[in-house]
């Protein structure tokens, strides 16, 4: 599946991933992990896992726009490479040196830079690793880098931060803090999400975590629902808000709040901070209890 090769940093061990095993095997090991116990101070194996050639496949894209409502003239979403870059997540997450369970880790942020335009077809080098221990008031939370170059050049990059519940946290950095000055916001659309958007999302995005399936899988980790995938709100809210044109470069926060027990309705509610900005959030369809806030900021090529 893959071998070590020397890496530029001191600490990490690169491996080359040259066939990805199926997602059958990936969430068989993270249900034979759910019982891992760490003790003590935790360290994240220091592993880079890396994809050295994937293809943009069109195929693949137009899945995942149609379900997250992205349009052609929109291009490659901006947050379809987390789909592509997500096998090594979870490989990472169920790696035997990793110190928890994959499963009930609970993702709490996403930040997204796209640095050039990308188009379907175009080969793509994927690196995920490990990143920093982040302070969190309800655990421990941590870093997972993204980072996908083309022709040697940075396109896109990422940093998804999750938190382990109920465990000491022990460092480095806190998590950003909202922007106190933000221009208050403003209705603009309701969704209503089905039943099976959970199913749908994952045969769109591979991400098969249980909680999102089916009801019964989510009681099992102490939903009383299925929930949205986190980023397919990301997804469609951005979606929502991208001009009608594919995008030059942009930046991304968005930080889950709680979840999205399905079926649903939801409201969304932007502020513009510009021509090309937006401030956004998703909320229930009373507008109180919130789900996801964040910000997008993009340039036209």
């Amino acid at each position: 599946m893959g071998m070590p090769v020397p890496s530029n940093s001191p600490r990490m061990c690169t491996v080359i991933i040259e066939s990805l095993p199926p997602p059958a095997k990936l969430y068989g090991r993270a249900l034979q992990g759910i019982f891992k116990r760490a003790d003590g101070v935790v360290e994240l194996p220091p592993l880079r896992l890396v994809r050295p050639s994937v293809a943009l496949d069109p195929e693949q894209i137009g899945r995942y726009a149609r379900v997250c409502g992205f349009i052609p003239e929109q291009g490659v979403p901006v947050t379809f490479p987390h789909v592509m870059a997500f096998p090594l997540h979870l490989m990472l997450l169920t790696d035997p040196a990793f110190p928890w369970p994959a499963m009930g880790l609970v993702h709490v942020s996403n930040s997204v830079r796209l640095r050039r335009t990308l188009y379907s077809g175009q080969a793509l080098r994927i690196e995920v690793e490990s990143g920093a221990l982040v302070a969190h008031d309800k655990g421990q939370a941590f870093t997972l880098h993204t980072r996908i170059y083309r022709g040697g050049e940075a396109v896109w990059d990422a940093d998804s931060v999750y938190l382990k519940r109920g465990v000491p946290g022990h460092r480095h950095a806190s998590a950003p803090q909202a922007d106190s000055t933000a221009p208050a916001l403003i209705r603009e659309a309701r969704w209503q999400l089905p039943a099976q958007l959970g199913r749908d999302y994952a045969k769109a995005s591979g991400d098969f975590n249980p909680i999102h399936l089916h009801a019964l899988a989510a009681k099992t980790f102490g939903f009383p629902r299925a929930i949205a995938h986190g980023m397919w709100t990301f997804g469609r809210t951005l979606a929502a808000l991208q001009p009608s044109k594919q995008l030059g470069a942009a930046d991304v926060q968005g930080d889950f709040k709680s979840p999205i027990f399905l079926p649903a309705e939801t409201t969304v509610w932007t502020a513009a901070l510009s021509a090309t900005g937006r401030d956004f959030e998703v909320r229930d369809l009373a507008g109180e209890r919130l789900h996801l806030r964040g910000r997008f900021e993009w340039e036209l090529p």
